[in-house]
């Protein structure tokens, strides 16, 4: 038992070095002799845990899309209407966002990351989700028909991991009042996008 414990242990260390190596350097920067150091475990552990620096790479995306499934999922409320719920899903994954800076630069490095395993894949479920909602919100006759989901969904993911990669540029006052302004500001602007 001691030893599964310490594997799990190890690995989670790994997972976390891994992490921030990423949202630190990108993949194509990212050094696994780093890794190894920041988690404190010898490199061939990496490789035993996740196989390659593609392996490891995708496990970290893994996780960072879980995270923000899991954001999503505690906005969700069945009673509540298009408009409600995608204004819920957005404040949730701005707040998993804004409280790991590490996820926010893992998830926009991962954007530019081409062919690495993985690239792109929180984006582009984050997107879906909302571009589900959105739909459901046509369905129901909340939102235009002639708008298009999906591009909406990328629109509003673009508008929340823009603004906290950016934000030392392009904020201005203290940070909690102006992500709040930010958040309510991107809902209006999506809601007011779509409807009638």
């Amino acid at each position: 038992m001691g030893e599964e414990s310490g594997n799990r242990n190890s690995r989670k260390l790994v997972a976390e070095a891994a992490a921030a190596e990423f949202a630190e350097f990108g993949y194509a920067g990212a050094r696994t002799e780093r890794i190894a150091r920041r988690a404190g475990v010898n490199k061939q552990l990496l490789f035993y845990y996740f196989g390659s620096k593609a392996g490891l790479y995708e496990g970290v995306l893994d996780s960072a899309g879980s995270e923000l499934r899991q954001a999503l999922a505690g906005a969700a409320r069945p009673a509540a209407s298009p408009p409600e719920a995608l204004r819920a899903m957005l404040s949730a994954v701005f707040d998993a966002l804004e409280l790991s800076p590490d996820l926010t630069r893992l998830v926009a490095r991962s954007a530019f990351e081409g062919g690495a395993n993985g690239a792109g894949k929180p984006i582009r479920e984050m997107s879906h989700e909302f571009a589900r909602v959105i739909s459901k919100g046509q369905g129901l006759g909340h939102f235009r028909d002639d708008v298009d989901p999906a591009r909406s969904a990328r629109q509003a993911v673009v508008l929340l991991v823009g603004y906290l990669a950016l934000e030392d540029v392009v904020a201005e006052g203290p940070a909690e009042t102006r992500r709040a302004l930010w958040i309510e500001s991107v809902g209006d602007t999506l809601i007011r996008s779509l409807s009638w």
